[in-house]
């Protein structure tokens, strides 16, 4: 295999691919402060929110659900990887998971395309409805998440990859993060909340796991 500096590329990718899905959601959450609609927000009230800032939409939608996807996807190959070099079955379903929750969060980022370019604050239905879809798919995209998270913590029950505080919030995302996946699948105003927990969760977590992919190759 490859190596860069004695380790292995892939793992190196990992690293890399997990501090950049990190920073990729820090900057689009900044970058759309405000620009963003909400769960349970009106079609009127969607439409206007993309109307009035289509630029800041458009950068958080591509950092957030474009970079930050392409982290996942090189993150859950790395799993995929490693299961294929130990043997470790656990490993699979996780990388599996990391590379689907890429791809939700890819077509999350093509339906905003659309979506924000388009909107009309005097005929808001189309927005409102493709705005809808991408909380459902975001609902998705959560639950794969909290599959990952499981199962890669699953996969180092002898701490052959994630370290102890590593387990300690895998185990917390995925709980947290599946109620906020709920939350989004079903437009909940009650159960979305749940990702001011989650997403701290996730992006600790994801960046801890790249480095663990290099540190355990």
């Amino acid at each position: 295999m490859t190596t860069i500096g004695g380790e292995p590329a892939t793992g190196t990718t990992a690293r890399a691919a997990g501090y950049a899905h990190a920073a990729a959601w820090l900057l689009g959450l900044a970058a759309g402060w405000g620009a963003a609609p909400e769960v349970g927000d009106t079609p009127a009230r969607i439409a206007t929110a993309y109307a009035d800032r289509p630029v800041q939409a458009v950068v958080q939608a591509l950092l957030v659900h474009g970079v930050a996807a392409a982290g996942l996807v090189v993150v859950g190959s790395g799993l995929l990887d490693r299961a294929r070099r130990t043997g470790n079955a656990a490993a699979r379903p996780a990388g599996r998971a990391g590379v689907v929750a890429g791809a939700l969060a890819f077509l999350q980022l093509v339906l905003e395309l659309i979506a924000i370019p388009g909107a009309d604050p005097a005929s808001p239905g189309r927005t409102g409805t493709l705005f809808e879809v991408v909380q459902r798919v975001d609902g998705a995209k959560m639950l794969a998440l909290a599959v990952l998270a499981a199962a890669a913590c699953a996969a180092s029950r002898h701490g052959a990859l994630l370290r102890r505080r590593e387990l300690v919030t895998g185990w917390a995302l995925a709980a947290t993060i599946t109620v906020s996946g709920i939350g989004y699948l079903l437009l909940s105003t009650a159960l979305a909340p749940a990702a001011f927990i989650s997403l701290p969760l996730l992006l600790i977590w994801i960046a801890a796991l790249g480095a663990a992919l290099r540190r355990c190759p």
